[in-house]
């Protein structure tokens, strides 16, 4: 360090005369600055005034207050606008770099001041320029709004971030909102003509090196078409590339993007219209593709001998923290919009925080770009130069290694290799994550790929029936005429290139099936599905986690073969990275939700509903996923399935409240009080009973609370009753009307009161009214399994005590069974005979099924409807309707409550059948032995509707035949008439 310390001896005698104005600290401070950067150096001999004024102003040792360079540009006019930026920049750099060298500033602040520099010499040259030719040429009006026309600046890669380094070069976008002229009196000029001189005006003004330097490097070759592109574009041409030009590597170069100049609103608004392009919701895994390929120039470039040593592009380098940090926010940022993030070491942070890279890693990244970056910074401000090549002479390699806090620069260069290392560690794994087992699985068996280029040969049909397929020449017709339709489409040559890649990996897979031949007749059409769009076939060779997890649930499920048939989209819910965590709290759900409808606009019903859609679709097929898997438990697989249900009705109230409101304001009570949205959804049926299916159907009464006379406070004003009524239909609407991705319930309203012929939608008095004078007994039995679900937070209470009322009345307790046992005989007669093919075997039992021999797949009249469902046949047994099934549990549970609530009230407290029967229990009504025996069997007979609803195959009656003998039992000895 020799050479270093006789530098500082010769600087401390050239600037002696800058000691009256700072402490002698803040000298000291100076000249080792000032030994450190020549560019430092050189400022103080040519402009001593202007480092006489920092000294004094105390600007090196305190941050810069909000829109200081702003305020220091303002009043620039055409002739002071050269010469007034490059003296602000000037003396910026050099408090910039002193901070910088010093540690007074951390990197954030370095990096912020910069850009703010940036930002305010853009917006002032701008302003300039653009008064000025206002001035010259007149006014640029839009043919569109008669309005006048103004340019936004676009700031990508580290501006865009604010993440500017000390010598740093400006990559810029330019665009104004609408084409049209000039309005001017002289020669005609359209507003293009109007946009590049001044385009053209700001870049030469930042750009230009005059007798005082430059201000910024300005880079334009990011715009659309590049160089060979207009330099500045209205919206529509700038929608119209990015619609139908835009690249995968200009998402990666947009991810920072941000309006930085000009009319920033504009800009603002563009980024907006363009973050689907960026951050798709479902990552276009063939930008995965792209991703590899940037990956691979950039180790070419990085091989070269001159790329070795440098701090940016080298191995382990700057660029290599960014390519990871920038890949993971494109694939995961669509779905986490968390994620969508500008600055990279607030991005790092929240991939830590999202699991999304272990944090470890994190840390490892963090201190790395810190590092490197310091290390920039210091490289660069040596000379004021664009470079992150690490010096080769003696002076600046002493020099790097005292702005860095070493005392030589060996050391320095461990501690350099060190990072480097463990960046260019992670970047490995990352960017070959699964490719070990992926490269296996695709290159793996080459008679896979033979069968599929050659599916009609003898040879073929040996190496199927070897590999497992059962009936190998089946499936060997099958693979040919599949080709053959794969064939008459007329594919791209990029679609039948990655088609033929992913078909032999899926017939290895399927032949790894219980059942070979079933898992590839239901993975076919899927494939069919996806055959256009190839960019799903991408998908699935990029994540061989999805794709094993595909091929062995279509092996077991063809429930979820279908659904992904249906709706590919829904494929990308395999990759979830949480797939293997069965959570499904109702909280996160919801939130999960309201962020993907936070996406849309709020007056966009259709995208909202498509939304609505997905989601549910999404949240159901995960749950399916876990019960297949034996992950997700019976219970909590209903409790799932009803809380998706709950959340989907909550946020249909919220959408058709939101529309009714902007139409005709508030309700209001009869005073005039507006009265918000007094609104209830409660819930019959399997919804309200907890029990909720996979193919079930909403049983929903729909209420209001609120005087129907009273009127709504908008401009177009209604009564509460036609707004509510109204309200109703639009829920009905959002909930059932057909769109791409299907319906999302399916809704029976038909036990409100008086049915079809009543109301829609009625008030709680009517309602309370009509159950306590008018109800039938069927209707009080359903009322034991119903439920509020969605509305009002406040109604709840108030269904509830409305409910507990009319359950705790008084009954006889003969009559009632008369009527509950001749409803169930009704409920018998009205199903179509068929022949019980596995009978009880007790002589109870047989006394029974001899009775009542008939059952039936069709659906009961409306008394039954909340009981009924289509049937489910295990060895010719109904395990919902059939004598000694689910329909008789839950009348003798219903029975009981009605009998015996007037005596004891906690037994309405719940409505599932589980708590309801421990509840009938500790009041005696069922023993412990029959109450276990009627649990046991009701879970049984659930978990097999599950099963066989997802597509499973029950060999035999087994174990629910003998819970059928003990329920025909218990209904003999308990409700013998």
């Amino acid at each position: 360090m020799e050479q270093l310390a006789a530098l500082y001896s010769e600087i401390q005698a050239q600037i002696e005369d800058l000691q009256p104005h700072c402490a002698p600290s803040l000298l000291k401070d100076f000249v080792r600055v000032c030994a450190l950067s020549d560019y430092v150096r050189q400022q103080v001999m040519r402009d001593p005034a202007m480092i006489r004024a920092l000294l004094e102003s105390q600007a090196l040792s305190s941050p810069l207050p909000i829109d200081f360079f702003t305020t220091q540009l303002h009043g620039l006019d055409p002739l002071s606008l050269d010469k007034g930026l490059r003296e602000c920049r000037q003396a910026a750099m050099v408090r910039i770099i002193f901070r910088d060298l010093t540690r007074l500033a951390e990197l954030e602040e370095t990096m912020s001041d910069l850009s703010d520099l940036a930002d305010s010499c853009i917006d002032a040259a701008l302003s300039v320029h653009y008064a000025k030719n206002l001035e010259k040429f007149g006014q640029p009006i839009g043919d569109d709004t008669g309005q006048v026309q103004q340019m936004a600046v676009l700031a990508l890669g580290k501006l865009g971030a604010r993440e500017l380094n000390v010598s740093s070069d400006i990559d810029l976008i330019f665009f104004y909102d609408e084409p049209g002229m000039v309005a001017s009196t002289g020669r005609e000029m359209t507003n293009q003509e109007f946009f590049i001189r001044t385009s053209q005006d700001v870049i030469r003004s930042l750009d230009a090196n005059l007798h005082q330097g430059f201000v910024f490097r300005v880079d334009m070759r990011l715009r659309p078409y590049g160089e060979s592109g207009a330099l500045i574009l209205n919206s529509a041409s700038m929608e119209k590339y990015f619609y139908e030009q835009g690249r995968d590597w200009e998402r990666y170069a947009f991810v920072k993007a941000r309006a930085a100049a000009g009319h920033v609103t504009l800009g603002e608004q563009f980024l907006l219209w363009l973050r689907p392009f960026i951050y798709r919701k479902y990552l276009d895994y063939s930008a995965i593709d792209a991703l590899r390929e940037m990956k691979r120039m950039i180790e070419i470039q990085v091989s070269r001998k001159e790329m070795l040593d440098d701090v940016k592009l080298g191995p382990g380098g700057i660029r290599e923290i960014e390519f990871i940090v920038q890949a993971l926010q494109l694939i995961w940022g669509g779905r986490e919009p968390q994620l969508q993030e500008r600055r990279i070491l607030h991005a790092m942070t929240l991939l830590a925080a999202g699991d999304f890279l272990p944090t470890h890693e994190v840390d490892q990244l963090r201190a790395a770009y810190y590092f490197l970056r310091n290390c920039e910074h210091a490289i660069q401000a040596e000379k004021d130069r664009q470079t992150q090549a690490l010096p080769t002479v003696d002076l600046a390699q002493q020099r790097l290694a005292d702005a860095m806090g070493f005392a030589g620069y060996e050391t320095f260069m461990a501690v350099l290799q060190r990072h480097r290392q463990s960046v260019t560690a992670i970047s490995e794994r990352f960017m070959s994550s699964n490719r070990a087992d992926k490269d296996e699985v695709l290159e793996g068996n080459l008679s896979w790929a033979s069968i599929w280029r050659e599916p009609g040969l003898e040879r073929t049909v040996e190496l199927l029936a070897m590999s497992g397929y059962r009936q190998a020449d089946a499936v060997s017709l099958e693979l040919q005429q599949f080709s053959q339709r794969m064939n008459d489409r007329d594919l791209q040559e990029i679609g039948l290139a990655r088609l033929d890649r992913l078909m032999p990996v899926l017939l290895g897979l399927a032949a790894r099936q219980q059942d070979p031949d079933k898992t590839l007749a239901r993975l076919l059409p899927i494939v069919d599905q996806i055959a256009r769009r190839s960019t799903y076939i991408v998908y699935l060779l990029e994540n061989l986690d999805a794709l094993q997890r595909v091929t062995h649930l279509c092996g077991m499920s063809p429930w979820v073969a279908a659904r992904l048939s249906e709706m590919p989209i829904l494929l990308y819910e395999l990759s979830d990275r949480h797939i293997d965590e069965a959570v499904f709290e109702k909280n996160l759900l919801a939130a999960e939700l309201q962020e993907q409808l936070a996406s849309v606009g709020s007056d966009d019903l259709e995208a909202q509903m498509d939304l609505l859609r997905q989601f549910k679709n999404a949240a159901v097929l995960k749950v399916a996923v876990f019960e297949l898997l034996d992950v997700l438990p019976l219970m909590k697989a209903s409790d799932a399935l009803t809380a998706i249900a709950e959340i989907v009705l909550d946020k249909a109230i919220d959408l058709a409240w939101q529309n009714m409101v902007v139409r005709f304001g508030c309700p209001c009570s009869l005073q005039g009080e507006a009265l918000g949205c007094q609104f209830a959804i409660v819930a019959y049926g399997k919804l309200g009973g907890l029990e909720l299916g996979y193919g079930s159907d909403l049983d929903l009464v729909m209420l209001y609370d609120a005087d129907p006379q009273g009127e709504t406070d908008g401009e177009k004003q209604i009564e509460n009753s036609i707004f509510f009524h109204r309200m109703a239909q639009r829920i009905i609407h959002i909930l059932t009307r057909y769109t791409r991705f299907g319906t999302v319930y399916e809704v029976d309203l038909r036990l409100r009161p008086s049915g079809n012929k009543g109301p829609l939608i009625g008030t709680f008095n009517a309602y309370g009214r009509y159950l306590a004078t008018s109800a039938w007994t069927w209707e009080l039995q359903a009322l034991v399994r119903a439920r509020f679900v969605a509305g009002h937070p406040d109604l709840r209470a108030k269904f509830d005590q409305l409910r507990g009322n009319v359950l705790q009345h008084s009954r006889d307790r003969a009559a009632l069974l008369v009527d509950v046992v001749s409803m169930r005989k009704k409920m018998r007669s009205h199903l179509e005979s068929r022949t019980l093919t596995a009978p009880p075997s007790t002589p109870a039992a047989q006394d029974v099924t001899q009775a009542l021999s008939a059952e039936s797949t069709a659906k009961s009249a409306r008394s039954a409807r909340s009981e009924l469902g289509d049937e489910v046949l295990v060895s010719g047994f109904d395990l919902k309707h059939g004598t000694g099934a689910i329909v008789d549990i839950e009348f003798m549970v219903q029975f009981a409550v009605l009998a015996s609530a007037h005596e004891h009230p906690q037994v309405v407290r719940w409505s599932d059948k589980v708590r309801l029967l421990a509840s009938l229990e500790a009041i005696g009504i069922f023993n412990s032995t029959d109450r276990q025996l009627l649990h046991d069997a009701y879970i049984a007979y659930r978990s097999a509707v599950h099963y066989e609803w997802l597509g499973g195959e029950m060999q035999s009656f087994g174990q629910l035949n003998k819970y059928r003998e003990a329920v025909v039992a218990i209904w003999q000895r308990c409700m013998s008439v």
